[in-house]
């Protein structure tokens, strides 16, 4: 045998030694090799499946979609990840088990609630249907609230008439009610700042929109603007010809809905505010049909729900066309045909739709893909109608908001159903009649 030398190597066939770099590539694999290794990894592929296929098995009945948890975690692709991230928001919403409830000591049925929070403390307002308001402080965050923080009566509009609204913004907040125009505002930093004003050419505010200092009502024939609340005591009129049922801001653009069907947005930075007329031709030969609620999702969708129980979104980078418009999501299930204030919200993220149905009931959908949210069953949940989704609550559901601040109980859909109002923690499990207050 040849001695071996480092770096060279012994050629048998030529009897002497060559450089290591010159030494021929071995020939490739024969066929029937390669068939053979192809035949071991098709095997170890399928012994591979069939244990996935029963770990699936083993896993359908967890909470958690952990294919979906599993894709995010291995895949390379940053939409693939959003969008499994999404998956699974929906389905721990969806999943939803745990409320609070409370039976508040008003004169008739709720049909207005805001949660809004100010600097450390958290204030819940809620006005009925007797024109009456009520006000909670709860420090340090809606989850801290007990019996020492209870609700404040105030009969604030001196009158009879149901609060149509309750709109929150930086430190102040605005309450509306139907009949004369009558606003009421309220500064929450100090709440001995409240004052109230009367408008002799606006009636019947149904809706209202406050954002910074500006503040939009939506009232009969009109809509009427206020560029500043603490000084402005004449509105200024947008003329709708029509009940203005919904108001919606993208910032300097106000976009309103009315009785007739019609949606006009108003440009505030014009002199004579702008005037444009969008998606009217949408109903085709369809009879119109009022609009009840208007949001902005992305800038650039507009969210609209119908008095008939239609429930889509539009493009607005193409509101100007002329030509019949289709919708860019179509949210299916929703019931209504004649009650033009039941209660709709979306998340602070502007991906998930929550609306009240005329048939007291709760629905959601993903606003990215316009899929419906499925209540899960949980084997935990002893609390009757802990999952908002899977309840019919006993009276219409008028408010319907998720709370604009964050606290240690995570994320709230607040729902007010008669006198009861319902806090349910979205994503989390139930603790059975402990939540009950």
């Amino acid at each position: 045998m040849p001695a071996e030398f480092p770096g060279l190597y012994w050629d048998e066939t030529r009897n002497r030694y060559f450089p290591l770099s010159s030494r021929p590539k071995p020939p490739p694999p024969a066929a029937s090799t390669i068939a053979s290794n192809l035949r071991k990894d098709t095997a170890k592929l399928e012994v591979t499946s069939r244990s996935q296929l029963e770990t699936a098995k083993r896993r359908k009945h967890q909470n958690v979609p952990w294919y979906t948890n599993v894709r995010m975690l291995s895949g390379n692709s940053y939409t693939r990840a959003l969008r499994d991230a999404h998956e699974i928001l929906c389905f721990q919403y969806a999943s939803t088990s745990r409320v609070t409830l409370e039976r508040l000591p008003t004169l008739g049925p709720i049909q207005a609630f805001c949660s809004t929070r100010v600097g450390d403390t958290t204030w819940h307002l809620a006005g009925d249907d007797q024109g009456w308001l009520y006000t909670r402080q709860a420090p340090g965050g809606a989850g801290s609230v007990n019996d020492m923080h209870r609700w404040i009566a105030d009969p604030i509009m001196r009158s009879s008439d149901p609060i149509s609204s309750i709109s929150a913004s930086g430190s102040h907040c605005i309450v509306s009610c139907m009949g004369p125009g009558k606003v009421s505002v309220q500064n929450m930093i100090d709440p001995e700042l409240l004052f109230l004003l009367k408008f002799n050419s606006v009636h019947d505010i149904r809706t209202s929109h406050l954002q910074g200092p500006s503040l939009v009502l939506g009232a009969s024939k009109k809509a009427a603007y206020l560029s500043d609340i603490d000084i402005s005591r004449v509105p200024e009129h947008l003329v709708t010809n029509s009940d203005v049922f919904s108001i919606a801001r993208q910032t300097s653009l106000v976009y309103t809905g009315s009785r007739s069907g019609t949606v006009h947005r108003f440009d505030m930075r014009t002199p004579k505010h702008k005037n444009q007329t969008l998606f009217d031709n949408r109903f085709g030969i369809s009879p119109r049909s009022s609009v009840v609620h208007l949001d902005i999702i992305r800038d650039r969708e507009l969210l609209m729900s119908h008095l008939n129980g239609d429930l889509l979104t539009y493009d607005l980078r193409f509101a100007s066309e002329s030509a019949h418009i289709s919708p860019t999501r179509i949210f299916e299930g929703h019931i209504n045909s004649y009650t033009h204030n039941l209660g709709i919200t979306i998340d602070h993220e502007r991906d998930l739709l929550y609306a009240a149905g005329q048939d007291r009931r709760i629905r959601a959908w993903s606003l990215r893909t316009g899929a419906p949210l499925i209540p899960q069953p949980s084997e935990r949940c002893t609390t009757k109608h802990a999952n908002p989704l899977a309840t019919t609550f006993s009276d219409s559901i008028y408010s319907l908001r998720i709370a604009n601040e964050l606290s240690k109980e995570g994320v709230s859909l607040w729902a007010a159903s008669g006198r009861e109002l319902y806090e349910f923690h979205l994503g989390q499990r139930g603790l059975g009649s402990k939540n009950w207050r």
